[in-house]
């Protein structure tokens, strides 16, 4: 018997995936499930690029704008509740979609989630602020294993391998190696790259859509609330140039710059991300190819 199907769409930041899955949604009766880890966040839904309500029209959508910035989320939780939201629409005779462009979530979506236990916030707090280079040589007495594959200044990665083995007292390198639950389902891997001038130009216009929408006033409101830099929903693209810019330290010529070409960098990741690890059946240039490929693939 074969196993139900799992549209998922991957595209770097700006691509046009989210018109694409709402799109796609609306031709197979589906319902879109978020893989963003800046979407998920409430309170931010200018800085995230969430899609409005106009956009989502009668679409159904899952695990948009659910979790306050404070909070963090790991590619495990978000995966055990993705799972459960495709479950769900399957079982109502619709169609998951899963749209994103955070890799690590839909790989650990994809291949399974790991038997890593939580880490609660009081433990990874303990690590916060230290030296990298005084992480990462306690790292390499604990988990040497792990320790020899991550570069010496990855501080995020070098303090999850700390947080894992105190709390547990297991190395994560040894976790890791457990083989993760495959979910029983058939993931169709699609993709959305836009030729790289075409990308980059997106990437800027959409920074002045987003500021004249109002995302100064969104950041400003969240930090005279008391959220900070070092909050999750925080730490991605834009926040910080904003910040900067609020306490006087920038211009804002120089944190749109600044933000703009950032956004760029991480978008080049994103691409390599897909060409290298994603494994896409099918790449696009644009949204609209997309949309008419699965018209066509879906049709009879």
């Amino acid at each position: 018997m074969a196993l139900p199907e799992v549209i998922v769409i991957f595209g770097p930041t700006a691509s046009g995936k989210t018109g694409a899955s709402i799109e796609a949604a609306r031709l197979l009766g589906g319902e879109v499930i978020n893989a963003d880890s800046r979407q998920i966040y409430s309170k931010i839904p200018i800085l995230s690029a969430a899609p409005t309500a106009e956009e989502k029209g009668d679409v159904p959508h899952h695990l948009f704008e659910i979790i306050d910035p404070a909070e963090r989320v790991s590619a495990g939780r978000w995966a055990e509740m993705a799972l459960v939201k495709i479950e769900e629409i399957i079982a109502r005779g619709k169609r998951p979609i899963v749209v994103g462009g955070t890799g690590l979530y839909l790989r650990t979506l994809m291949e399974g989630i790991s038997e890593i236990p939580a880490v609660p916030e009081e433990v990874e707090e303990l690590f916060r602020g230290r030296p990298v280079d005084e992480l990462y040589e306690e790292l390499q007495a604990l988990d040497p294993n792990l320790a020899a594959k991550l570069h010496a200044t990855d501080t995020q990665r070098i303090t999850r391998g700390l947080v894992v083995h105190s709390h547990t007292g297991t190395p994560l390198s040894e976790w890791q190696a457990i083989p993760a639950k495959v979910p029983p389902y058939s993931f169709r891997r699609l993709a959305i790259s836009p030729e790289r001038e075409e990308l980059y130009e997106r990437i800027g216009k959409r920074w002045d859509l987003m500021v004249d929408a109002g995302m100064i006033a969104e950041v400003e409101a969240l930090k005279d609330d008391g959220y900070t830099l070092a909050m999750p929903g925080l730490q991605g693209l834009g926040a910080e140039e904003i910040y900067d810019y609020l306490d006087g330290h920038v211009s804002w010529d120089e944190a749109s710059r600044s933000a703009v070409q950032g956004t760029r960098h991480y978008a080049k990741r994103q691409v390599t991300w897909l060409r290298n690890t994603y494994g896409a059946e099918e790449i696009f240039a644009s949204s609209g190819e997309l949309v008419a490929w699965v018209k066509e693939a879906y049709s009879g």
